[in-house]
C-alpha cells in the first residue's frame, strides 16, 4: 500500500511540473514510468499489470485517431481552412468562424488531436490576413474543449467516461449539448470583449482567399464513414466496435495510403492511457483507495446536488493540478462509491472539459495549441487566463446546477 501511494504520487507529480527545471520526463514515459514501477515493487505482478489496462478505451481513442488522420490526408482541413478565409470579411467573423469551426469538429472527433490539425491553419490564416494570432489561438483551445463536452468522441476523457458509465450516446448527447452550445457563445462574446482593437466593428480582413482544390474521392469516403459513425454510436453499438470497423472501413477505401493516415495516430497518448490505467489499477488493488471508501460511502448518502458540486471542484482542481486526462482516469474510480446517478458521470465529463479552460495547462489541448505555435506566438498565462476563466467558472457552476436540478 506504501509502495502504490509512493508511485502514484511521484507519477502525479511529474504530471503536473513536466516543464520544472531538472525534468526532463514527458507525461507519457511517466505513465510507463509509474507501470513499470509499480510490476518491479510488487505491488502487482506483471501478468496482472496487463489485465490492469482498459482495452475498449484504447481501442476507441485509436478508432477515432484513424478516423482523423484519413480526414487529414483526404484534405478536409484544408478545405476547413478554405472555407473559414472566404467566409469571413471582418475579424469579429473569423473570430466566430475559428469558435464554431473549432467546437463543432472537437463534438465530432477529439479535441486534441482537432488542436492539433487546426493550429497551422489559425496560424496561416493570421499571417496571410495580417492579423495578431494570440485572440484566435485561445479561442481555438477554449472552444474546441468546449465542444468536446458535448459528445463520448468529444475528448479522451469523455471517451473513458462514456465507457465505464454504459450511458448510450443520445442520452450524454442531449444532457451536454446544450451547454457547448451556450459556452461557444459566452466564449465569443468574452474573447471578442478582451480584444477591442483586434475586433472593432467593422475592421475589414486583408488578404486573398484561397482557391478551392478539387475534392477526391477519399474526402467523400471520410464524411460518408463519420456519418456512418454517428449512426452507430445513435443505435448504441459499442463504442470501441464502432469505432474499429468504421476505421476499418476507411483504410479499406483508401487502401493505398494506409501509413500516410498511421502518422497522424499519436501514439504518446495511448502509451499514457495504458500506463495510468496499470498505476491507477495498481493502487486499487493494494487497496489504498479503500481508505476513502468509508467517507464516500458516507458522502454517497448526502443529496445529490451535494455530491454534484463537490465532483465539480474535485475535477476542476485536479484537473489544473495534474491536466484533465489523469484526473479522470483516477475519478473513475470514484464514481461509483458515489452513487448510481447517470447525473455523477455526466457531472464528471462536463466539469473535466470545461476546467480544461481555467488555466492554460488545464488541458492537454491547451498545451498541443500554444507548444504548436512556438515561435510563431506567445501566450501567457495571464492572458489565456483573462479569457478562459470566466467562462469555464461560469458554465461548471451552471451545467452543476443543471443537472442538480434535473434528472439523476
Amino acid at each position: 500500500m506504501l509502495a502504490a501511494g509512493l508511485i502514484l504520487l511521484v507519477t502525479y507529480f511529474l504530471f503536473s511540473f513536466p516543464n520544472s527545471r531538472g525534468i526532463f520526463i514527458r507525461r507519457p514515459a511517466a505513465a510507463l514510468l509509474g507501470a513499470v514501477a509499480v510490476v518491479l515493487f510488487k505491488v502487482v505482478p506483471l501478468h496482472q499489470a496487463y489485465s490492469l489496462v482498459d482495452d475498449d478505451t484504447l481501442l476507441f481513442i485509436l478508432g477515432m485517431m484513424i478516423v482523423i488522420g484519413y480526414l487529414q490526408i483526404s484534405g478536409f482541413f484544408d478545405e476547413v481552412e478554405r472555407l473559414i478565409l472566404s467566409r469571413a470579411r471582418t475579424t469579429r467573423e473569423l473570430l466566430g468562424l475559428v469558435v464554431v469551426s473549432a467546437g463543432a469538429l472537437s463534438a465530432l472527433f477529439m479535441n486534441d488531436t482537432i488542436c492539433l490539425m487546426l493550429t497551422p491553419i489559425v496560424l496561416r490564416i493570421a499571417r496571410r490576413a495580417q492579423l495578431h494570432p494570440n485572440p484566435y489561438l485561445i479561442a481555438l483551445a477554449t472552444a474546441s474543449n468546449i465542444g468536446s463536452s458535448a459528445t463520448p468522441m468529444g475528448n479522451p476523457q469523455n471517451m473513458m467516461v462514456a465507457i465505464h458509465s454504459g450511458i448510450p450516446f443520445g442520452i450524454f448527447t442531449s444532457r451536454l449539448l446544450p451547454f457547448a452550445v451556450l459556452g461557444l457563445f459566452a466564449n465569443y462574446a468574452v474573447i471578442r470583449r478582451l480584444y477591442p482593437r483586434e475586433f472593432a466593428e467593422g475592421r475589414k480582413i486583408v488578404g486573398e482567399p484561397i482557391e478551392a482544390v478539387p475534392r477526391g474521392r477519399l474526402i467523400y469516403a471520410c464524411l460518408g464513414a463519420t456519418a456512418l459513425l454517428l449512426a452507430l454510436f445513435a443505435f448504441n453499438v459499442s463504442a470501441p466496435l464502432a469505432a474499429a470497423s468504421v476505421a476499418a472501413l476507411l483504410i479499406l477505401a483508401g487502401a493505398t495510403r494506409p501509413r500516410a493516415a498511421f502518422r497522424y495516430i499519436d501514439w504518446e497518448l495511448l502509451l499514457m492511457f495504458a500506463g495510468l490505467f496499470v498505476v491507477m489499477g495498481a493502487v486499487r488493488q493494494s487497496g489504498l483507495l479503500s481508505l476513502f471508501w468509508g467517507a464516500l460511502e458516507a458522502a454517497a448518502k448526502t443529496p445529490i446536488a451535494d455530491r454534484l458540486w463537490a465532483l465539480t471542484g474535485a475535477s476542476a482542481l485536479l484537473g489544473n493540478l495534474v491536466s484533465n486526462v489523469p484526473s479522470v482516469v483516477f475519478l473513475v474510480n470514484i464514481i461509483p462509491h458515489l452513487g448510481r446517478e447517470t447525473s455523477l458521470w455526466l457531472d464528471l465529463s462536463l466539469a473535466s472539459s470545461l476546467a480544461g479552460n481555467l488555466t492554460i495547462i488545464g488541458s492537454v489541448a491547451n498545451l498541443i495549441v500554444f507548444e504548436s505555435a512556438e515561435g510563431q506566438a506567445r501566450v501567457g498565462f495571464w492572458e489565456y487566463f483573462r479569457a478562459g476563466a470566466p467562462v469555464s467558472i461560469f458554465l461548471m457552476a451552471l451545467g452543476t446546477l443543471y443537472l442538480a436540478l434535473g434528472p439523476s
